[in-house]
């Protein structure tokens, strides 16, 4: 089977490659994909680094951006979908609450052995093959910690801004297509 590669490509000109795996989270990989073809992810501060669990781009659907700010089914084996992409290190998920709902648009990349975690809960949808120097590099940066209003979660913010310039896509011919949204509140936020 044909895997599309996302490309990180940051502002250092560092690249970080990920081979996506569609089939085991169809509408995730189709989320991520289209975003990254509009261009979404251009730009973007890194928000959150928490050094042996994960390294985030964005934890608040990049700050209500519009084009950002939506969330789809949660696409793992807690939520009743056959997703066997283990979130072992240097595997990319989606965010959400870990129950029912998704992001739409705020992945991360596992830096650590967090399959307790996470593994099972989020929906895997892809795996790092290149550019684990800049991972590790980006998880050794100056951070503050940030307070939010998520129970257990700790975000540290990069002192200095870590810049995703770009996400580009080598999809070899396969169409994108849009993703699912759906409704909802996150279980974090009924609570």
């Amino acid at each position: 089977m044909i895997h599309q590669i996302a490309t990180i490509i940051m502002a250092s000109g560092a690249e970080i490659k990920i081979e996506l795996y569609p089939e085991a989270a169809p509408n995730t990989a189709t989320s991520f994909m289209y975003l990254a073809s509009t261009g979404a992810y251009k730009n973007r501060t890194i928000k959150r680094v928490v050094p042996g669990f994960v390294l985030q781009p964005s934890y608040t659907s990049f700050d209500k951006d519009p084009s950002c700010d939506f969330l789809i089914d949660n696409e793992s084996r807690v939520n009743g979908y056959d997703n066997n992409l283990t979130l072992s290190k240097y595997a990319v998920a989606m965010g959400g609450d870990g129950e029912s709902l998704a992001s739409g648009s705020c992945f991360y990349i596992v830096v650590g052995d967090a399959m307790e975690k996470l593994d099972g809960k989020y929906p895997g949808f892809g795996r790092v093959i290149s550019g684990f120097e800049e991972i590790e590099r980006i998880m050794q940066v100056d951070t503050t910690p940030v307070t939010v209003d998520v129970p257990g979660v700790v975000v540290n913010e990069p002192t200095r801004p870590e810049i995703i310039k770009d996400i580009t896509l080598e999809t070899f011919g396969l169409p994108i297509g849009e993703p699912v949204k759906t409704e909802g509140i996150l279980a974090y936020e009924r609570k």
